[in-house]
């Protein structure tokens, strides 16, 4: 990196939207807002164990930003000593060694704080980030990808309505603000059904549960969430499956399936099926374009249910791993 035409120094609160220009630039089927950004570093950061450090590259003559990078603590999978890694630089900055100078810096930082293990990702179409991750070191692990449901010209007559079926066989669905949104009980009995049903998704490292408290924030009072399309599945009073739509601000045409899931116990009787299916309705009937997910290559049986359901692959993303020194 040429010092004297770039300098790198600690990210300030005033650089939230320039950070969230470079990510569109990058990864625009991920976007993240200045806002978006700004509430999840508080949820980080609000357990003082938690770390998320930001550092930002300028160029010295306009002043401008031209890249950003950081390491953070995970929520579902918190570790001590393991670190969730992100180097962004401006495609007209790269291949001047600003990205491998700021991830220079932030691996000896990680070090400095005794991390064992740094996470991170690349576009699978993005060859120059996939090298880079592997000439710092990177072992790829497995592939996530969004996938997107158009819904102009959907036909959902392909998608067997099981409402009928599952009553008759005690299963009730409902959705979380008929259940009654600000009601304690309510809020807890579907943070305990989160809990479980979390236990076993794909992800890096092991599973670790959030609090209710980071649950209400993230799930149930984020700005992103709405009531009425958090749908579920009840057997008598217990939740037994659930299936959430939130607001990508990003991309107001479009809304996220933000997680689903059903107790074992419950699984392999089309709930889960039934529930998406309602998730697709809603998003249709209020006038979105678009229905995003995730999907994980160690997960085949949702991503079984979203294909059926006529998803399709838009944007994969290889995970890695780089091991610093033994665990």
């Amino acid at each position: 990196m040429d010092r004297e035409r770039y300098s790198i120094r600690p990210f300030a609160e005033t650089d939230y939207d320039e950070v969230a220009r470079i990510s569109l630039l990058v990864l625009p089927e991920f976007p993240e807002t200045a806002e978006d950004a700004r509430r999840w570093h508080e949820i980080i950061t609000k357990d003082p164990s938690r770390v998320m450090r930001k550092l930002v590259v300028e160029e010295a003559g306009s002043g401008s930003m031209v890249a950003w990078g950081g390491f953070t603590h995970t929520l579902f999978n918190f570790d001590p000593n393991k670190y969730y890694v992100r180097v962004v630089v401006d495609p007209t900055h790269r291949h001047r060694g600003v990205g491998q100078e700021l991830y220079r810096r932030l691996e000896e930082e990680a070090a400095e704080r005794n991390a064992t293990c740094l996470w991170s990702n690349a576009r699978e179409d993005d060859q120059s980030s996939l090298r880079f991750l592997e000439h710092h070191g990177f072992v790829p692990t497995r592939k996530t990808w969004e996938s997107r449901l158009s819904l102009t010209d959907l036909d959902l007559s392909k998608f067997p309505d099981r409402s009928n079926t599952l009553t008759d066989s005690g299963i009730r669905i409902t959705d979380f603000a008929a259940e009654g949104a600000k009601r304690l009980e309510v809020r807890q009995r579907l943070y305990e059904l989160a809990r479980i049903t979390s236990e076993d998704v794909p992800r890096l490292g092991d599973y670790s549960p959030v609090s209710f408290e980071e649950f209400v924030a993230i799930d149930i009072d984020g700005s992103n969430v709405i009531a009425d399309a958090i749908f579920l599945a009840c057997s008598g009073e217990k939740y037994v499956a659930w299936s959430s739509l939130q607001r990508m601000r990003g991309l107001p045409d479009t809304l996220d399936i933000g997680f689903t899931g059903t107790l074992p116990e419950f699984r392999g009787r089309g709930i889960a099926s039934e529930l998406k299916r309602r998730a697709v309705v809603y998003a249709r009937d209020h006038g979105y374009r678009y229905l995003v997910t995730g999907n994980d290559s160690l997960n085949p049986r949702i991503w079984a249910i979203n294909e059926k359901l006529g998803f399709q692959k838009w944007s994969v993303l290889v995970q890695a791993e780089k091991l610093l020194r033994p665990t």
